[in-house]
């Protein structure tokens, strides 16, 4: 099985920071690190799971790439949007699975 490199946008780094910083005001900071490594590990998932998924049925995904792809993470509540370009695996938006329509 082919292993994929997982890069992450700056802007997903950036929203990385500003859930920290919300879950931290909401409980503990310890519960907020928690949680946001455990979402960082299943992002780090894409470097074997991306090829099996198919492209993107939405919209609002290709806008961000022409080939993306979308997986959620977080028990449903948060989409994933990622492209693969060579070896890589580029992450480029994490937003609520809400905000997702077609």
């Amino acid at each position: 099985m082919r292993e994929y490199r997982v890069i992450i946008e700056d802007d997903v780094e950036d929203y990385f920071i500003n859930l920290l910083q919300f879950v931290a005001g909401n409980t503990t900071l310890d519960f907020a690190l928690r949680y946001v490594k455990s979402i960082r590990q299943e992002i780090e998932r894409l470097s074997y799971l991306a090829p099996m998924l198919p492209p993107s049925k939405y919209g609002i995904a290709r806008l961000y790439h022409p080939e993306a792809k979308t997986t959620t993470i977080a028990n449903r509540k948060l989409t994933v949007i990622f492209h693969i370009q060579g070896d890589y695996v580029i992450v480029d938006r994490i937003m609520p699975s809400s905000l997702i329509t077609n």
